[in-house]
């Protein structure tokens, strides 16, 4: 056997290897699509309904009792709509801490931009500004 015959036959191994891949991996992408169930739709939780219908009902032009009173009719009728038992007394709980954490968000922002107002720009050193390169060259 000569340097060509070998070649030829590792040739032939190589290809017999890749085919037997390619079969292999083609069968198994068939049954995976074949037995793949759907996903399940994205369930919300209780605190992100909240999260959603405090900030619907902070945009309703009513006073805050009003706005409480929307929510939390807004958080059952979605937890209904969803089939998750929730008591009145567990929404109103929902909602008043979706409203906390609102509250405690938009103070965090407005001290950070209050923050960022009160900041001095950084000056230079004067000896830079002055285009003085007399001591920078070597």
């Amino acid at each position: 056997m000569n340097l060509t015959e070998l070649t030829a036959y590792i040739q032939i191994v190589v290809l017999a290897i890749v085919a037997i891949c390619v079969g292999i991996s083609t069968s198994i992408e068939y049954f995976a699509k074949k037995s793949a169930k759907p996903l399940p739709k994205q369930v919300m939780t209780i605190d992100e309904i909240a999260k959603f219908v405090v900030s619907e009902a902070a945009t309703l032009d009513i006073s805050g009792a009003e706005k409480k009173v929307k929510a939390v009719q807004a958080l059952l009728d979605q937890a209904k709509q969803e089939n998750k038992p929730v008591t009145e007394t567990v929404a109103k709980g929902a909602v008043q801490h979706a409203y906390d954490q609102m509250a405690a968000d938009k103070a965090k922002e407005e001290a950070t931009q209050d923050q960022d107002k009160d900041a001095q720009p950084v000056g230079f050193v004067s000896g830079f500004v002055s285009g003085d390169d007399s001591d920078a060259k070597d």
